[in-house]
């Protein structure tokens, strides 16, 4: 977005950006402060409008997910069990990484272009910590699981009589969407206050 150019051109205050970085976004420096990234206006609001609309899509997958994997484990109907079981290849892996990753950069941007910055508050912190473990646990330990769950789903579907041990599945859509909700909470009530650094003896 930006491209560092030759300082010496350049306001007191003020890292070097190139003009074209200037209409989107500059970065500034005050004596004694972090770097702080400084949005014009309409990016910022476009900045904030895919961080809402990435962690809805997040949670509404979520809860599509937590449909169907309750469902499946519940129903008497094998053919059901076995469409849910193979449908969530389909609306999980992907969905879900593309929509952490979104959240995940666009929350930077905003932290960093505010006055939160990105680890200055506890917070903040603690946001970006679970949008980093939930987005990680998605190729690490999801994808895998939801790939042994459409074999079987698969499986069922040819032979309504197979078992297997789906217990693992059930964390999934109960860790993340509580992860979620507390990430929403954080961002309405900000507690904590600032991480406060430790003094040089």
């Amino acid at each position: 977005m930006t491209e560092v150019t030759g300082l010496a051109d350049r306001p007191p205050g003020r890292v070097g950006v190139s003009e074209e970085g200037d209409e989107m976004a500059t970065t500034t420096k005050s004596a004694g402060s972090p770097i702080r990234l400084r949005l014009k206006a309409p990016v910022r609001k476009l900045v904030l409008l895919l961080h809402i609309m990435s962690a809805g899509i997040w949670i509404g997958l979520d809860v599509a997910m937590a449909f169907a994997v309750f469902t499946g484990l519940t129903t008497d109907d094998p053919q059901l069990a076995a469409a849910l079981f193979q449908a969530l290849e389909t609306i999980t892996v992907m969905p879900l990484l593309c929509a952490g990753l979104v959240c995940l950069i666009t929350g930077v941007l905003l932290g960093w272009g505010s006055r939160y910055g990105i680890v200055r508050y506890w917070w903040v912190l603690i946001k970006l910590v679970l949008n980093l473990i939930l987005t990680a646990l998605v190729p690490l330990s999801l994808m895998s699981g939801v790939q042994e769950l459409g074999a079987y789903g698969r499986l069922l579907a040819a032979d309504p009589t197979a078992t297997a041990d789906l217990s693992n599945i059930i964390y999934p859509p109960i860790v993340s969407p509580t992860a979620l909700t507390i990430a929403m909470v954080l961002a309405v009530f900000k507690p904590w206050g600032r991480i406060r650094k430790r003094r040089s003896a």
